[in-house]
This record gives structure tokens, sequence and C-alpha cells, in this order.
């Protein structure tokens, strides 16, 4: 969305989560329990509009005038600009200038004007009418020239005595200011269950913006969350939201992988579009890459594009085989991209390293070690020490399981601190291969512990696939992409990440001893180009705009 179409919250990070801001012309519900931020919040995003140059009115329904005062007197808000009006508008028992001689237990609506309010009084000095769905149109109609409206909250103006004519008035207000005023309107409400002010509402407004606190060990945290946008791909990951006097309420993390000032790791793409821009640019380089599956998940594609990819490039390969990829299995993949597996092995281009004993030891390039020293040697015989000139990049895709199950722990963590220290280069790509299901706890923490990247695939109780990143230095970490698989190459599609959630930084330069980036990859007779294709990151600070207030108003 554009400015046009757009009102922003105040923070870059929750504007990129709702694609630019609150849709203007529209109403969005801010609901959360005590103390979550949705006050500070809503009074951010009129802050907002008032730097903006548009006409901004604050309804709080719970507090008087000074209240208000207070309780932003420690954030940067111009409360006491021409282009903010702050209203104090209650609904409560009193007596109705319709009837005045009346009980004084009639529900009515009550607003303070400035006088009244001063000093905190309760003397409701404009008028007090009898509240019902007529006299709330009307008060709302008074309001139709603003451009930014928040009413906090909608449960203060609860007071009538069924839930069907509540959200019937609250759909008046609506379209009171939103289609015959064009504002853009906010409302607050409490958390609660059924039948509560945000539950009636949330199915009337155009957009939710959920606050939650949870305890994060023995910490209180706030979380702010996009639950509803309505037409609108928004970000659906809940973030941290703090709040301090500096700079009001923002999202954090803006950014969740390493700058470049610190990338120490280079990308090697697999060909499969979404799961590269997913990952940041493809596997990281020169370190370790764990690819976690639950046993159910189809492994043996995206392996196939690991291995096609890196004979593209011009790697050597060598192969730990896991339980897919016996003999049989590994001919049928490398086939389906135009490879045959005979002729790798006999000119050096395929090593495998077979501790599960699938394959023939006899054939070219089959090593079949019986020990974690076995493993060394066989890898030292894919890449001597004494190579010369020889730079050729080797991509290694190992069964880490293979490891755990056919040496012992020891062994295990022997290989992988060698593979680290002395096997992988900067230009090489590692990747275990790991189901955490058949292992025990701490070998699968072990694992991820030692990788620079873990990416987990899994079947859903519906049958779909899906593959996460869950740990990083680039990429979306934390994202969740649906997986689907296709009649031609590369046979597998990943469903690609927003393309305006935060930078994956694979477009962003490296050092020059970690290379990355596109390169030309030639596979039987046809020619394709792999590149990293997410984009170049948004670099700019969050704003850092400082305003006068008065203490009252």
């Amino acid at each position: 969305m554009t400015d046009e179409t757009a009102a922003s919250l105040g923070d870059e990070v929750l504007d990129r989560m709702l694609r630019g801001g609150l849709p203007r012309g529209q109403a969005t519900l801010v609901r959360g329990g005590p103390g979550t931020g949705k006050s500070t919040l809503s009074m951010q995003f009129l802050d907002a509009g008032v730097q903006a140059d548009e006409r901004c009115l604050y309804v709080t329904t719970e507090q008087t005038l000074d209240d208000v005062a207070d309780s932003f007197a420690a954030f940067p808000f111009a409360l006491d600009d021409d282009r903010l009006d702050v209203l104090s508008l209650h609904a409560t028992p009193g007596v109705t200038l319709e009837d005045p001689e009346g009980d004084d237990d009639a529900m009515t609506l009550q607003r303070l004007d400035d006088d009244a309010a001063v000093g905190g009084t309760m003397s409701f000095g404009e008028y007090t009418r009898e509240l019902t769905p007529a006299t709330l149109r009307e008060e709302f109609q008074r309001y139709e020239d603003y451009d930014r409206v928040v009413v906090d909250s909608a449960n203060g103006i609860a007071g009538f005595t069924d839930t069907h004519t509540y959200r019937r008035v609250l759909l008046d207000v609506i379209a009171t200011l939103t289609d015959r005023g064009d504002a853009t309107l906010v409302f607050t409400a409490e958390e609660g269950g059924d039948d509560s002010v945000g539950d009636l509402l949330q199915y009337a407004v155009h957009g939710v913006v959920s606050l939650t606190r949870d305890r994060i060990r023995e910490d209180n945290h706030r979380f702010v969350e996009i639950a509803k946008l309505r037409g609108v791909d928004h970000d659906t990951r809940r973030l941290e939201l703090h709040i301090d006097a500096e700079r009001g309420a923002r999202a954090v993390p803006g950014r969740r992988s390493q700058p470049p000032a610190v990338k120490t790791h280079g990308h090697r793409p697999i060909g499969i579009d979404g799961f590269d821009r997913l990952v940041g640019g493809g596997v990281v380089a020169g370190a370790g890459v764990l690819f976690e599956h639950d046993g159910t998940a189809n492994v043996s594609t995206f392996l196939g594009s690991f291995l096609d990819a890196a004979l593209a490039r011009g790697d050597r390969l060598a192969v730990v085989p896991t339980i897919h990829l016996r003999p049989h299995g590994l001919e049928t993949i490398l086939s389906g991209f135009g490879h045959d597996v005979g002729a790798l092995l006999a000119d050096g281009r395929l090593h495998v390293v077979d501790l599960i004993g699938t394959w023939d030891a006899d054939r070219d390039g089959v090593h079949a070690p019986s020990s974690g020293e076995g493993v060394r040697e066989a890898f030292g015989a894919i890449r001597p020490d004494d190579a010369g000139d020889d730079d050729t990049a080797l991509t290694s895709i190992v069964n880490a399981d293979a490891y755990v199950n056919a040496l012992s722990a020891e062994e295990a963590r022997e290989l992988r601190y060698y593979e680290e220290s002395q096997l992988v280069r900067p230009t090489d790509t590692l990747v275990h291969v790991h189901n955490p299901g058949t292992a025990a706890d701490e070998v699968t923490a072990f694992l991820e512990n030692t990788a620079e990247q873990v990416i987990e695939t899994w079947l859903s109780d519906t049958g779909l696939q899906y593959v996460h990143l869950r740990k990083s230095p680039c990429g979306f970490v934390g994202t969740t992409s649906l997986v689907e698989y296709l009649e031609t190459e590369p046979y597998v599609a990943v469903q690609g990440p927003p393309s305006d959630r935060e930078n994956p930084m694979a477009a962003e330069s490296y050092p020059d001893e970690y290379p990355s980036g596109g390169s030309r990859v030639r596979n039987a007779s046809k020619t394709r180009t792999v590149r990293a294709l997410s984009r170049r990151a948004r670099t700019r600070a969050p704003c850092r705009t400082r305003w006068t207030r008065r203490s009252s108003r």
C-alpha cells in the first residue's frame, strides 16, 4: 500500500508488517488486555497523522482530559498541536436533559468540555443525553471531517442492554466515519471471551491488531500480531512491542539477520526459487547446514536439487547416504535431472561414503568405512591435502543419523568438529540430514548447535508439507512456507516469503573470501542461471522525530 492508501502507525516495522500502514478510510480494532499498549499505540497513530498534516481526534471513553494528558506526558506526542483534538465521551448512569426530573439510573451519553475536565472534576459541563443508537450516531456525525479518529475504548460506550443493538450501533459509527467522512478509524477494546466488545468488533472491522503480554522465563514481554487485514498479504508473525518514552511503541526486531559488516558466509542457491529466497539466497556456504525432517516428509527431491545445483556449478560431490539414497534411489533422483551416477562415479565427480552398507564397495568412487577414522580417511581421499592448485568446491550431503547410529557418540562428535575445522572451505557446501525422532535430544541439540543454518520440513496432519527456516545468519528466519511437487524440473516448488518482509540480505555485498550470488549452470544440453533472488535491505533507521507538548489540555 502507498501513503495514499495506508495511514502510518508511526513505526517503520509495524508499517512494514501492515504493508504500509492501516488501510485508509477503514476501521481497525486494536485489542488486548490491560497494559498491552493499546492506548499508546493508538495515540502514536494519531501523532503520525499530525506529523503528516492531518486532522486527528482522540475520543477517550474511560478517562478525563487531565488523565489523558498525564498518561502521555512521558511520550513525545504533540498533544498541544492544533491538528489534534481530544474529547472525553462517557456512557454512564445519570439524569438526561430530556427528563431532568427522572431517576438518575438512566444510561446517558455524557461529554466533558475542557473547563469541566480541568482539575479532574466529574461535572459534565456540555451536555447529558440519553444513550440511544440515534444519539450516539448524532454524536459521531460531528467527527466526519477528521482524517484519523481513535475511540479508546469501545468498551466505554457499551451501555446497551443487548449485544445485537450494540453491534448495530458500532456498524453505524463505522459507516458514519469511514463511508460518509472517509476517516481512518481505530477502536481499542479489552480482550475478552464470547460476546465481549472485542469479539463483536472483530467481525465488523477491516483489520485487527492483537496485543498480548507473555512471560519469557521470568520477565513479562509485550507482543503485537496482525490478526486480520482484509485484502492484504500482511505479516502474520508475532513480534515484540517495545514501549519507551523516546520512541513510543515500536515492533522489534526490525531485522532478524546479520548485517553485512559481520557476515562470514556466502550462499549456494539450489534452483528452487521460493526456497532460495526463504533461506536468504541459498544454503549457507563455508559452514554446516542442518536439514531436519520428521520421517514422513519427502526429502529426496530437495536433496536432488542440492546435488544438481552443485554439479551445475562444477562442484565435486560427497554423499554419506541416507536410506533414501541407496544406489537405485540416488540413480533415479539424479537421472531425473539429467545426470548419470555411474559416469559421475567414474569421473571422480561423485563419491559415496557408505556407512549403512547399501553400496557396492568395489564400485569406483565408493568408500565403505567402518569407523570415524575411516570416514576421515575417505574424505581425505576425496580431497587430498596435497591437491595443489585444485580449488574445486566440495558439496557434501551427510546422513547425520548414520554418524549417530553406525559410530559411537564420541566418534560422531569428532567427525562433526573435523568437518568444520579441516574439511570445509569457504566455498564448500555441507548439509547434514537428520530426523530428530531417531536420536536422543542431546544429539539433536548438538547438531543444531554446531550448524550455522537449520531448515526443517515436515508433513502436517492434513498431508501438506512445509519447510521452515528456524536458524540462520540470513534469510526469513521464523518463516514457514508450503511445499508443492511439480511434473518438471526442479520437481518441487516452495511458497516464497512475502516480498516486503525484512531483508534476507542475499543481494548485499559479501567479503571477497566468501563469494556468493548467481552462477551459470550447465546441465546436459541446457543452460540456466541460478540467482539469489532476495531483495536489498531497507537500512533506514526508525524515525526519531521530536515534538514539544504542554502538560495539560
